[in-house]
């Protein structure tokens, strides 16, 4: 299929809800779906998840931001991509090099690869290198429950195929005494030969950091998500002198200039860029160019049925983190989309690297 001349006609944004009272997460969150238009009739399609409800929508915002945006690439080439994210990412620095801002070019830059790979007929992770066909995954079992009921989630999800879970001890939803008992509870029902992962969320102080950390030794996690904020690089960077476990973050860092501070400096043994939050595609590749340059394996944060293709297309990556429709956080993306059913449906651990070209979304008909 020949793009050559087009132009882009149009920009829209579409936003779905899901209320419910979610911790941290406030009392909703909304996911957008980004459509760029060519005049040629190909359509990109992308999606943001996890504009939180905090109490107004942040969507609200969002909607203005894309706004912003659509003003600035009508009537450019959807090909040029890189030059359009460099256009947008000048163009919106003093708004927000990171947040809603980047998010929002995030999204467009998605969407921008989707056509390219409609246009190329491949999926995007044949376009990209098609390492593998065959995704692992681990699950997130980071619900809002209790221990006993939280670890009858996880041994359903085992019973699914999974033999990696992460579950949450962030300090603002739960005391160190519930984290470890947590923690307990799934080493004592699935033992030790299932990978176990503790996501913190940026809540603690690198001292608190350390003393979780050392009693926590004896349960043999595998990494520890986030121990700080994401700012608090000195923090990380004295976390590793005192702990033989993983540490993995990246989730909330955005940028290869963020991603060079981690890398280069040591300070984390696992990167986690998520293309809706560290720049789209296009920066999500950057960062893991320099992440395996030094060594360093990504596994990127949610988003799974995008991520899904990133992980087919390169070496260097671990799994997908995975979320069953039953979990809050983003159960609208099954609400949403019913394609790529390969890329969203995990089965015994694993997802698949869509066939169908360009990222393979496709909206729900009904929603």
């Amino acid at each position: 299929m020949d793009l050559g001349g087009a132009r882009i006609a149009d920009l829209k944004v579409d936003i779905y809800t899901y209320r419910a009272d979610l911790a941290d997460f406030g009392k909703g969150r909304d996911l957008a779906v980004i459509r760029v238009i060519t005049d040629r009739g190909i359509e990109g399609i992308s999606y943001v998840p996890g504009l939180s409800h905090i109490p107004i929508p942040l969507s609200q915002a969002f909607k203005e931001i894309l706004s912003v945006i659509r003003e600035n690439v009508v009537g450019l080439d959807p090909m040029s991509i890189e030059a359009i994210w460099n256009k947008l990412y000048q163009r919106l620095t003093r708004w927000g090099r990171r947040g809603l801002v980047l998010q929002a070019v995030s999204g467009v830059d998605m969407a921008l690869w989707d056509i390219l790979g409609k246009v190329s007929g491949l999926p995007l992770w044949r376009l990209l290198g098609g390492y593998r066909e065959e995704v692992p995954a681990y699950a997130n079992t980071a619900h809002h429950l209790p221990p006993k009921d939280l670890v009858k989630k996880a041994l359903e999800y085992y019973e699914g195929g999974f033999r990696a879970f992460k579950i949450r001890g962030a300090r603002t939803e739960v005391s160190f005494e519930e984290a470890t008992e947590r923690i307990k509870a799934i080493r004592d029902t699935l033992g030790y030969d299932v990978k176990l992962m503790v996501d913190m969320n940026g809540t603690l102080d690198t001292h608190q950091a350390i003393e979780y950390l050392r009693r926590w030794e004896r349960y043999e996690l595998y990494w520890i998500e986030e121990p700080v904020h994401p700012d608090n690089l000195e923090g990380y960077k004295r976390i590793g002198k005192y702990t033989n476990t993983l540490i993995a973050a990246g989730e909330q860092h955005a940028t290869i200039t963020d991603f060079k501070n981690l890398i280069e400096n040591e300070l984390v043994d696992i990167v986690q860029p998520d293309a809706a939050i560290c720049g789209g595609i296009s920066e999500w590749l950057k960062i893991w160019s320099l992440a395996t340059a030094y060594g360093v394996p990504v596994s990127p944060h949610a988003l799974h049925p995008i991520h899904a293709q990133l992980v087919a297309a390169k070496p260097n990556t671990m799994w997908v983190e995975y979320f069953y429709p039953d979990n809050p956080l983003y159960a609208l993306v099954y609400q949403v989309f019913e394609e790529p059913r390969e890329a969203l449906y995990a089965e015994k651990g694993v997802l698949r690297a869509p066939k169908k070209p360009g990222l393979g979304l496709a909206v729900r008909k009904d929603t």
